[in-house]
C-alpha cells in the first residue's frame, strides 16, 4: 500500500487513525459491564476527517475484494447460525452492511448496522435492494452517539487494523459491548493475537536501498543512509512468502473481546527473543489472526 496515495489497483489506501482506544470463536465469558458506563468521547475534527475518508467507495471495494477476510466472516456467521438465528445483532462500523446482511441471512430477527461515515447512506440502499429493511436497521452515526432501545445478543465488527490495534474500532466495540450486549452474548471475532517475527526480503532491500547506488547513470550512494532511515522508520504493509520468515513467530499481544477494557490498549509491552537461522537483511513485520 502506498502512503498518501493510491495502491497498485488504483484505489485509495484504507484510512487508519490512532486508536482511541482475531480468531473467531464462541463466548468464553460474560461481557464486562458491571462498572458504570463512561461518557462517550467527544467527536474531534480528526474523527470527522476519518469518517469522511471511509465514505470513499474505493475503501469498501478494497475490503470486499479481500476474499479471505469477507469469506472468513461469512463462514464464522454461518458456523454460529444457531446463536444468531432469532437473535438481535449489532454491527459496529457496518460499512456497506455486508456483515449485517450475512447475519440476516443467518436468521437474525433484527440487525442494527451502525456507521458514522456517509457510506451508511449507501448501506441503507443496499439493505433496501436486498429487501431486508424489515430486519436490518441502518443507523448513521457514531456507536457512542446512536440510540438503541434494546439489548443485543450478538456484536459483530471488523475492527482489526494495521498491527491489529492501530485503529480506534476496538474502543468502539468495547463501548458497544458494555452498553448493549446481554450477559453471555456472542462477540465476533471474540479473540485476536498479534505475532512478531523477523523476516528477510532482499527484493525490498534492493528496491528501497540499493536503488540509490546508480540512478540513471548518476551515483547517489550518499542517499543510502537517508533511504535506510526513511524506509525502516515507517511500517510497510506487504505480502511475503513463508521462505521470508526466519523464525517461528512470537505472540506479543492477545485480545479477549469479552474482557478487555479501553485502558488496556493505551500501552502494550512484551518480552521476546528470536534466534535467527539465516543471514540476511532483517526488519520486523507484525501480523495477526
Amino acid at each position: 500500500m502506498l502512503a498518501g496515495g493510491e495502491d497498485g489497483n488504483g484505489h485509495l489506501p484504507r484510512p487508519r487513525r490512532p486508536r482511541r482506544v482475531g480468531g473467531m470463536g464462541s463466548p468464553s465469558g460474560q461481557a464486562a459491564s458491571a462498572l458504570p458506563h463512561p461518557a462517550p468521547p467527544p467527536c474531534t475534527d480528526y474523527d470527522m476527517a476519518y469518517f469522511k475518508a471511509y465514505s470513499h467507495i474505493g475503501v469498501h471495494e478494497e475490503m470486499l475484494k479481500d476474499h479471505v477476510r469477507t469469506n472468513t466472516y461469512r463462514n464464522a456467521i454461518m458456523h454460529h447460525k444457531d446463536l444468531i438465528s432469532g437473535k438481535v445483532v449489532l454491527d459496529v462500523g457496518c460499512g456497506t452492511g455486508v456483515l449485517s446482511i450475512f447475519c440476516a441471512f443467518a436468521g437474525a430477527t433484527r440487525v442494527y448496522a451502525v456507521d458514522a461515515s456517509d457510506i451508511a447512506l449507501q448501506a441503507m440502499e443496499i439493505v433496501r435492494e436486498n429487501e431486508l429493511s424489515d430486519k436490518v436497521i441502518v443507523l448513521h452515526g457514531r456507536i457512542e452517539d446512536v440510540e438503541i432501545e434494546e439489548k443485543v445478543d450478538v456484536i459483530i465488527s471488523e475492527w482489526m487494523g494495521y498491527m491489529l490495534l492501530y485503529e480506534s474500532m476496538l474502543g468502539s466495540v468495547i463501548f458497544a459491548r458494555d452498553k448493549w450486549l446481554k450477559p453471555g452474548g456472542l462477540i465476533l471475532p471474540s479473540h485476536a493475537s498479534l505475532y512478531l517475527a523477523p523476516i528477510t526480503n532482499s527484493h525490498r532491500y534492493q528496491d528501497s536501498i540499493y536503488f540509490w547506488r546508480d540512478v540513471y547513470g548518476i551515483k547517489m550512494s550518499c542517499m543510502m543512509p537517508l533511504a535506510k532511515q526513511c524506509t525502516f522508520m515507517e511500517p510497510s504493509v506487504e505480502t511475503i512468502s513463508g521462505e521470508n520468515v526466519l523464525t517461528w513467530p512470537t505472540v506479543v499481544a492477545q485480545v479477549d473481546c469479552y474482557t478487555i477494557q479501553a485502558p488496556d490498549l493505551e500501552t502494550i509491552t512484551a518480552a521476546y527473543k528470536f534466534t535467527s537461522m539465516l543471514q540476511g537483511k532483517l526488519y520486523f513485520i507484525p501480523f495477526y489472526s
